[in-house]
């Protein structure tokens, strides 16, 4: 053994046999739930994939017979869809209508269901937990069934192909309630009772003090109204008729189809362009996200 100036250099134990074959053990164990993890991460990565190699890289004619990473990367596709086609399909437009669209539905949301949340949890009136129960209950039912009444009811009010008919039918929803019901009931109610006793109204109690502490879940419950109404298309299809009126979903399905043919680098490219806005609000409100998801999973 080395020693530096008579003190004996240190030496790494030896790692005991036992504890080398229970890491082994522990890996044998894991290794095949690892590897069909994999695989199903492969599988869901693929169309991804395929989507950008199609946009950035292959001609509608050529798409059967290429191969799925393309020989050369060029712009051609988005080219055409912002330039040759930009006179009839307005893409910027439509861009913006769904951008506008969801951004307007997600502050309504968290306006008008944190007020709701707020008078179901801490106001005391007759039959709260009735409308609560309905508000709930209404959950189950399926959109489609509500499309022709709010079809003809918007049609009676005459606001089709109009931004209050892309609008108006998400500026409230029972998930919301729902959320942020469960959050109020966990705020202490010595907190309301002690800014009452300071002379604060209800509306001020709602402003000063449940406001501030549920940003995190009112953040998580904007976020995800805007990927909803962001990505509809049944809606938008039924509501709007005019081509400057159109989001962004339904742009996808007006380029795609053609007279004797689906124009799917068209439509890859297209959707490339439609993720862009949806990738950026999930950068900025991500941190914002998960402290809502956490929250609300300790509240539940």
């Amino acid at each position: 053994m080395q020693t530096v100036i008579g003190v004996p250099a240190a030496s790494t134990p030896p790692v005991p046999a036992r504890h080398v074959q229970q890491r082994l053990r522990r890996i044998t164990r894991k290794l095949p739930v690892l590897v069909i993890l994999t695989i199903a991460g492969l599988a869901m990565l693929f169309p991804v994939l395929w989507i950008l190699t199609t946009a950035f890289g292959k001609s509608n004619g050529g798409l059967a017979t290429s191969n799925l990473f393309p020989s050369t990367l060029s712009l051609q596709n988005f080219r055409m869809i912002f330039n040759e086609q930009s006179t009839q399909d307005p893409v910027l437009r439509w861009i913006f209508n769904s951008v506008g669209v969801s951004a307007a539905a997600a502050v309504m949301v968290a306006v008008i269901d944190s007020l709701a949340a707020f008078a179901l949890a801490r106001l005391r009136f007759r039959g709260s937990k009735v409308v609560f129960t309905i508000v709930v209950s209404s959950l189950m039912v399926p959109f489609i069934a509500l499309l022709l009444p709010l079809y003809l009811w918007f049609q009676y009010l005459g606001l089709l192909n109009t931004y209050g008919a892309l609008v108006l039918p998400y500026a409230a929803n029972a998930f919301g309630v729902f959320l942020l019901y469960q959050f109020f009931l966990g705020i202490p109610q010595e907190l309301q009772d002690a800014a009452i006793a300071d002379g604060a109204s209800h509306p001020q109690v709602w402003w000063r003090l449940f406001v501030p502490l549920s940003t995190g879940i009112t953040a998580t419950l904007m976020v995800l109204t805007f990927m909803n109404v962001y990505n509809d298309f049944f809606w938008p299809l039924v509501a709007t008729s005019s081509p400057d009126m159109r989001t962004i979903t339904v742009g996808i399905e007006i380029v795609a189809i053609g007279q004797f043919q689906t124009n799917y680098t068209a439509m890859m490219a297209l959707t490339v362009v439609s993720i862009i806005p949806m990738v950026i609000a999930f950068i900025f409100a991500q941190r914002r996200l998960v402290e809502g998801i956490a929250v609300s999973g300790l509240q539940g």
